[in-house]
């Protein structure tokens, strides 16, 4: 008796495979039970006896490992009429994701192994992206007493930190990462010292003339040169979170040429934008860490380019518009921003600002090896965990008709360059334009 196989196959597609390091190739995908069992060059071969295979037509589209973001959030639990995981879950998906880390700012925070459950399993009901909660180092935040770090591990946490919160005491800190570093969980931490901290913009002629509260890079600067410290010296993996400065930047540099097991990333708003978005008081560019001079915006886009800064976040941060027209000292600080980072990335290597190798590497490649996950190349034996994408077509932002339940944007109204097409997690179509 003849056995029917069930395959899908992505056809007269551009190959863009991190690992031959290469320009992409016309080629076809083959995937099965949600791994990937064949690639090919050039046309793709009649199916055998006893095969039933699904064709997707990929003409005019690059098929790419789909992206992984480590710094988002999705407000659940506790601020559901914010967005939800599963709001964030198909707004993820139609941004080319197949994984989302979660921020822990939630209510409950999540600081216990009984909310990393529940967000686990609020992810897998979505069943659009795999969720990644990063649990706190401290209960409540509040810098004092240490969250169960070590439950939350067990219960299939991956990354601790404290969201946008400062750790104030650096002894407290240094205790939290070596005991995080016993479970071989990465620390999160955010780079900005408080007591240089008066605003969300940029410290420059733009702020001080139109009145802005602001913050100098100095806070940065300071804040990584303290975390590069506690690195050195707890040799707990490390990520600095979003880092927008030329300062922060040449300390990143220096440590990862002297050996320290740091990473970082940059949220794609200061890759993007620099601090000249503020100077019309638009409460949509309010975001943290501040939109810094352009010499900070290109210092990251070299950093990117060279390794120095290894991925980007979207640093999706929604909120209802009420948030957003009071105003700009009032406004709520974030964006929605998660459905777009590919957009706007590609915008930029239309710019010849970046390389498309740059983007895959930010967004695929990167955060996989850093969280330890499968995955970030086409061959055959990996998750079928894809992303076709349109490289050449024209979207026009409009916030209102984001799939977030957050309208809040910065780049509403921009002509964006590409977009996802289909998104594929484990070979299921989750998203489809």
């Amino acid at each position: 008796m003849m056995v029917t196989v069930m395959r899908t196959r992505i056809v007269n597609c551009q190959i863009f495979d991190p690992a031959t390091g290469g320009d992409a190739f016309p080629g076809w995908v083959e995937f099965e039970n949600g791994v990937i069992t064949a690639v090919g060059k050039g046309q793709a071969p009649a199916p055998s006896a006893g095969a039933e295979i699904t064709d997707i037509d990929g003409q005019g589209f690059t098929l790419a490992p789909s992206f992984v973001d480590m710094y988002a959030n999705f407000c659940e639990p506790g601020y559901e009429y914010r967005e939800t995981v599963a709001s964030g879950s198909r707004a993820a998906a139609s941004g080319g994701y197949t994984a989302v880390c979660l921020r822990p700012d939630t209510d409950p925070i999540i600081q216990r192994s009984d909310v990393v459950r529940f967000l686990l399993e609020r992810g897998v009901f979505a069943n659009m992206v795999d969720i990644f909660p990063i649990g706190a180092l401290s209960m409540n935040m509040e810098g004092q007493t240490m969250a169960e770090i070590g439950e939350m591990a067990a219960a299939g946490a991956r990354l601790v930190g404290e969201g946008n919160t400062f750790v104030k005491r650096t002894g407290f800190l240094r205790r939290c990462m070596e005991y995080a570093g016993n479970f071989g969980l990465v620390v999160m931490l955010t780079n900005e010292d408080p007591s240089l901290a008066e605003g969300p913009c940029h410290e420059g002629f733009m702020s001080t003339s139109r009145g802005l509260k602001c913050t100098p890079v100095q806070a940065e600067e300071i804040a990584v040169a303290r975390h590069i410290a506690l690195a050195e010296l707890t040799g707990t993996p490390t990520h600095l979170v979003k880092i927008s400065s030329a300062a922060g930047v040449r300390l990143i540099r220096d440590a990862r040429a002297r050996g320290i097991n740091i990473t970082a990333s940059v949220s794609i708003h200061n890759l993007a934008l620099n601090e000249d978005a503020n100077a019309g008081y638009d409460a949509m560019t309010k975001v943290w860490p501040p939109l810094r001079a352009e010499e900070d915006r290109l210092a990251l886009l070299a950093a990117l380019e060279d390794g120095t800064i290894d991925i980007v976040v979207s640093d999706h941060d929604p909120h209802v518009i009420e948030g957003k027209e009071v105003e700009f000292d009032l406004a709520t600080v974030g964006a929605s921003s998660i459905e777009l980072t590919f957009g706007v990335l590609n915008t930029l290597v239309e710019r010849g600002e970046l390389k498309f190798a740059t983007v895959i590497r930010a967004l695929a490649t990167a955060p996989r090896k850093i969280m330890h996950l499968d995955g970030g190349v086409i061959s055959a034996g990996m998750p079928a965990d894809l992303v076709l994408l349109d490289r050449k077509a024209v979207r026009k932002v409009c916030g209102a008709e984001l799939v977030s339940q957050g309208v809040n944007t910065p780049f509403d109204g921009t002509d964006l360059a590409g977009c996802p097409v289909m998104t594929f997690r484990r070979g299921r179509m989750t998203f489809a334009a």
